[in-house]
């Protein structure tokens, strides 16, 4: 006899599968590791029947023939990524009784890149639950301070990070980014390997995190604008450690005369630093244009741009020489929205770009 159960991957649930006499007897079975072709084709099954049933139940209502149309289901699947919960949340939300099922319809598939309609037909609560759920025992400011920073930076970062990398480049312990991160299995796809990315399952939930029209606790709602500004100074803090010449080359190497130079550049400068490099103006750019931020920016920009060759030869060993100009671009447009008392640093900065 097998028994097949399921679940979302919460801590008890986790734990309890690991206990040494049930361990040999079960088999893990992730489903954000079917092929996704797989599950879309569930999904789309799942989204026609609903959504014909709707039309068969609605009599009050004069839809189009046919309805849905195989186009709208293939949108919706798309928005769904995977997730059935956003799917059933989907259909809860066109099949409202108070409303026409396709004007709800046209709504969702009008905004492909929101998640505002779906988070009020139910799904905002789910990840308010979770959030709640996963930090219960948490009272003191400094500890959800910590959870902000490490959430923060998962879902603003403009590429997946792993722990270690975001370990580096926020200086929290790896520990302690993985404790925080335990409760949240559900929502975020965390490996076990540390040094693997960190994915998030949905866009809904960062979407949520950051607007505090939906995310209404405080304690959780992450402010884009802040949070960017912080992993601004923390990406220039590692830029200004870059050292000369990190892989030792002779004069004048190409890079197409260094066997594995991506292999020897991510030893060498590690991801964090590597990211940090990268994407520190994208943050910037992003980041607050008022209040006690800007002092810190302008100090840590002008340290940077003192180490600007350093930084500049990291991103050509990189092959991502483009990025400085957009860069200084990114800069520019931020300073242009600051304050004229810059306009030393501004001209600065333009007499870099000119170049």
């Amino acid at each position: 006899m097998k028994f097949f159960i399921t679940g979302r991957p919460e801590p008890r649930i986790r734990t309890g599968f690991r206990l040494p006499l049930l361990e040999p007897l079960t088999q893990v079975f992730l489903l954000h590791e079917v092929g996704s072709s797989n599950v879309d084709k569930d999904i789309q099954l799942y989204l026609m029947e609903r959504l014909t049933s709707i039309a068969k139940r609605r009599s009050d209502v004069d839809l189009p023939n046919p309805w849905p149309h195989k186009n709208d289901i293939m949108a919706l699947t798309k928005k769904s990524s995977g997730l059935f919960i956003f799917a059933s949340t989907l259909v809860r939300f066109i099949g409202s009784e108070h409303h026409g099922p396709n004007e709800r319809l046209q709504l969702v598939l009008s905004e492909v890149d929101s998640t505002w309609h779906e988070g009020h037909a139910g799904i905002d609560s789910l990840y308010s639950q979770i959030l709640l759920h996963a930090f219960s025992d948490i009272s003191e400011a400094e500890m959800f301070d910590t959870m902000k920073h490490v959430l923060g930076g998962i879902i603003l970062a403009f590429n997946p990070l792993s722990r270690r990398e975001l370990s580096t480049i926020l200086g929290i312990p790896t520990t302690l980014i993985s404790t925080t991160l335990r409760h949240l299995h559900s929502v975020i796809l965390i490996p076990t390997d540390e040094s693997k990315a960190i994915w998030i399952f949905h866009k809904s939930f960062p979407d949520y995190l950051q607007d505090h029209k939906r995310c209404t606790d405080s304690r959780f709602h992450i402010n884009p604008t802040t949070y960017h500004g912080g992993m601004s100074l923390s990406c220039l803090e590692l830029v200004k450690k870059l050292e000369g010449n990190p892989c030792s080359l002779p004069p004048f190497t190409m890079n197409h005369n260094v066997p594995n130079l991506p292999q020897m550049l991510k030893h060498i400068l590690g991801g964090g630093l590597q990211y940090a490099c990268r994407y520190w103006a994208r943050h910037f750019q992003l980041s607050p244009i008022s209040g006690d931020y800007i002092t810190q920016a302008i100090v840590s920009v002008s340290d940077m741009l003192e180490n600007a060759p350093i930084w500049i030869e990291a991103m050509s060993l990189e092959n991502c020489l483009e990025e400085v100009i957009h860069s200084m671009y990114s800069l520019l447009n931020w300073l242009d929205q600051v304050s004229n008392s810059l306009l030393p640093l501004h001209m600065g900065v333009c007499s870099f770009t000119n170049l």
